[in-house]
Formats: structure tokens, C-alpha cells, sequence
């Protein structure tokens, strides 16, 4: 019976002994990504956000734009979806553009996630993610653009 609790006591602190090596040889810390999103803003009627994911210093920027709630088909039962043209782009403050992306988008009671660019910014910079929209095409009787034209949002770079 004493030999097969000190096999049993062997076995386990072998086990163990194992468990911490793996431990030590994993990384330190794994990367995190952090999100900044601007708050929600109405563009045409249009509810716009632009985001910036931040990994080290590896920047995804992007935008959504969607319906603010839900909406009525107008008169007749006619369905007409609000079309736009989007732009999400990059930057540095102050510096270095570090890209852009253009996308149709038609909204009737749905959010698009407009994708960005993809870029490495310089250690303890500031970046700004921005959503411009424009008027895309129009059908007879389609509703009008208006409103401010961009939201931004920055987020500083750590080191």
C-alpha cells in the first residue's frame, strides 16, 4: 500500500512539475485588442459610428452605418432604402494618412459595418478613424441628403 501512494506522490509531482514548466514557457501577457468607437451620430438619418481596433500598434478602422430604428414603408407600401456612399480612412494626428476604403451602402431597417483600412501607426501616437458619407444614388422621390458629412474618433497608441 506504502508503494502505491509514493508511485501515486511521484506521478503527481511529475504532473506538476510539468504544469508549471508549461506555464513559464507560455507568453508573458497575449496581445489585447481594444476598441474606441465614437458615439452613435445621425447623418441624413443615418446612425454612424467610427471604430478603431487596437492591437499594439496595429490599427483596423471602421465604420457602421444603419437604420436609427425601424422603419415604415411609405405610401403605397413602397420601400425605399437610403443609399450613401461610404468612406472610412486612417490617420495619424497631425501626420502620417494611413489609408482608405469606399463602399455603397443601401439602408432600409438594417447597420452596415463599412471596413476600413489596416495599418501600423508609430508607439505613442495618437490615431483618428474617420466615417464620411455622401449621397449615393437616389430613385424619384427618394429621400434627401443632409446633415453633418463625418464622425471621427481618436484613440492614442500605447508603447
Amino acid at each position: 500500500m506504502k508503494q502505491i501512494v509514493k508511485r501515486g506522490a511521484a506521478v503527481l509531482a511529475a504532473w506538476a512539475a510539468a504544469a508549471g514548466a508549461l506555464a513559464l514557457s507560455s507568453p508573458a501577457s497575449a496581445a489585447t485588442t481594444t476598441t474606441t468607437c465614437s458615439d452613435s451620430v445621425l447623418i441624413s438619418g443615418l446612425s454612424t459610428k467610427a471604430c478603431v481596433d487596437l492591437t499594439g500598434t496595429q490599427a483596423r478602422f471602421y465604420g457602421t452605418v444603419g437604420a436609427p430604428g425601424i422603419a415604415e414603408p411609405g405610401p403605397g407600401g413602397v420601400i425605399t432604402p437610403q443609399r450613401a456612399e461610404v468612406e472610412v480612412s486612417g490617420q495619424v494626428v497631425g501626420g502620417l494618412f494611413l489609408g482608405s476604403r469606399r463602399q455603397s451602402v443601401s439602408i432600409w431597417n438594417n447597420t452596415v459595418t463599412v471596413e476600413g483600412t489596416t495599418a501600423t501607426a508609430p508607439c505613442g501616437s495618437t490615431i483618428r478613424a474617420e466615417v464620411k458619407l455622401s449621397q449615393g444614388p437616389v430613385g424619384p422621390g427618394g429621400p434627401s441628403f443632409y446633415g453633418p458629412a463625418s464622425v471621427t474618433v481618436d484613440a492614442p497608441i500605447g508603447c
